[in-house]
Order: C-alpha cells, then sequence, then structure tokens
C-alpha cells in the first residue's frame, strides 16, 4: 500500500490503469506565433515616404504634400468597479482613429488647394458616387496609400488608409512682413473606415 497526500493508493491497480490507458500524444497546434527580433536594425526616417491618391482624379494633391500624420489608434476600456480601488478595466470593443493629416504646399495656381475644395463641394452638393462610376464621375471616397521608403529609397510598408473623406482644408496665411521665402502650405485632414499595413517583400 502506498500514502499519498493522506489517502490510500492501490499501487497494483496504478499499474493496471497506467498499462492499459490510452496515451494521448496529438501535438495542438496554435494560431499564436512568437515574436522575434527584426533582423533590420536601420531607423525609419521622416523623410522616407510617397502617397498615392488618385493620379488621375487628384495628381496635385499627391505630387505636393510634403507631410503626413498618421492616425492614433485608441479603444475605449470597460471599467469593472471593484471595492477600495478605482477600478478593473476590461477590454474594449471598438477601436477609434484620428484622422490622417497632410500637410500640402501650394503652388503658384494653388491646383492642390483646388482640387480638395472642390472635392468638398462635391460632398456637400451632390449625391453619392461609387467606384464601379469613377470612369463618369469623382468619387465620394478615395483609397490613399502611404508607402514608407527605406534608406535606399526602396518601399518597405504600406498603410492603406480605405474609404477617406475629406474633413476639413485648413487656412492660408499671406503675409508681406517676413524676411525670408516661406512658401505656403495648408492642411487637409481626412476620416477612413480602416487602414492596414501591407509588409513589401
Amino acid at each position: 500500500m502506498c500514502i499519498i497526500l493522506g489517502e490510500t493508493l492501490n499501487v497494483n491497480a496504478t499499474e493496471h490503469i497506467n498499462r492499459h490507458m490510452a496515451i494521448n500524444t496529438t501535438t495542438i497546434t496554435t494560431q499564436v506565433s512568437d515574436q522575434e527580433l527584426t533582423t533590420n536594425l536601420n531607423y525609419l526616417q521622416p523623410t522616407g515616404f510617397k502617397i498615392l491618391i488618385d493620379r488621375v482624379k487628384y495628381p496635385n494633391l499627391e505630387y505636393f504634400c510634403q507631410q503626413v500624420d498618421h492616425p492614433s489608434v485608441s479603444t475605449n476600456p470597460v471599467e469593472f468597479p471593484v471595492r477600495r480601488i478605482t477600478g478593473v478595466p476590461l477590454p474594449g470593443d471598438k477601436i477609434t482613429h484620428s484622422e490622417i493629416g497632410f500637410n500640402i504646399i501650394l503652388d503658384e495656381e494653388m491646383t492642390g488647394y483646388r482640387e480638395m475644395y472642390n472635392w468638398m463641394q462635391r460632398l456637400v452638393n451632390e449625391a453619392q458616387v461609387g467606384p464601379s462610376l469613377r470612369d463618369q464621375k469623382f468619387p465620394t471616397f478615395a483609397d490613399i496609400t502611404l508607402m514608407v521608403l527605406s534608406s535606399h529609397n526602396n518601399t518597405t510598408q504600406k498603410i492603406k488608409y480605405r474609404d477617406c473623406l475629406p474633413t476639413s482644408l485648413g487656412g492660408i496665411s499671406f503675409t508681406t512682413t517676413t524676411g525670408d521665402v516661406t512658401y505656403l502650405t495648408f492642411t487637409a485632414n481626412f476620416r477612413f473606415s480602416t487602414f492596414e499595413i501591407i509588409a513589401q517583400t
């Protein structure tokens, strides 16, 4: 007889169970993989980017864009009340994006500004136009792609913002008091449905 944690166990019965019981040797594969340190330790340069909007409909927005502000991403955790402490956060059920911002330099004919302004005018004054009618009219929505470039000016990542809509057009400050030549710029902000990061292999 054998004593285990205050209980009596029959050794012969234990040997019989171990000898005749099937052993499960199935390997379970999960979808979670461990992350590895990247082999590319070069830092991302702030000047290494290129914008793709719509070369036919908005060529000047694409050409004169000189700054892009990638939106922030946040969730709204739910606070579970607990006595004596502020609360326990539980995972939220919705991801919220801020707007994507562009800083665009003005050319002398203000073509980039007019493209943005006309786009906003169509949103207010015209019916919604789907992508299937793109060859006939300006579509209401447009996908915007931010191409991230390496130190050798090769595309390493693409960030695609889907279903973009312009929401605001920044002001332009004309002045005669500046000494050095400073070229005028304006800001343009967009709302979008979602974005995805596409690695280039």
